[in-house]
């Protein structure tokens, strides 16, 4: 529990600082920094990369959306900064190395690996996305019958 605790504080400060990268301003720096937070938080308890890779996608879409709207700024404002620390850089770097090494077969099985890793967040994304598009369409549907 202690190493999923450092972890997230550690993905909290690199989200917070790719805020400060992306020219994120005031309570952006946090809410990107809390979110990145609760995202690593909550994959710390799963094993499959797959799975870790779904369930930070699902926590920091919604996290993003939920901010977006109550401080009404674009959900990109905290797509951006906090999708850094999820994408798979380590195994991308490992992969070139196969490739420069000419160890083909191996490189082509991390790119596969890092594809599904990066289809899971897309699918997560995807996803949440979808859900509170059809929400607000269902709510502004409601408020125009009134």
């Amino acid at each position: 529990m202690n190493m999923i605790l450092i972890k997230a504080f550690g993905a909290a400060i690199l989200c917070a600082m790719c805020s400060v990268r992306f020219n994120g301003r005031g309570k952006d720096i946090l809410i990107a920094g809390f979110i990145g937070f609760m995202a690593a938080f909550a994959m710390g308890f799963f094993d499959d990369l797959n799975v870790r890779a779904f369930v930070s996608g699902l926590v920091y879409s919604v996290l993003s959306e939920v901010f977006g709207r109550i401080l009404d700024k674009p959900v990109a404002v905290y797509y951006a900064p906090v999708l850094v620390p999820f994408v798979p850089g380590k195994l991308t770097f490992v992969m070139m190395g196969e490739f420069v090494n000419g160890d083909r077969i191996a490189a082509m099985d991390r790119l596969a690996e890092i594809l599904c890793i990066c289809g899971m967040i897309a699918l997560a994304i995807l996803l949440v996305e979808t859900a509170f598009r059809v929400f607000g369409d269902m709510k502004k549907k409601s408020l125009r019958e009134r």
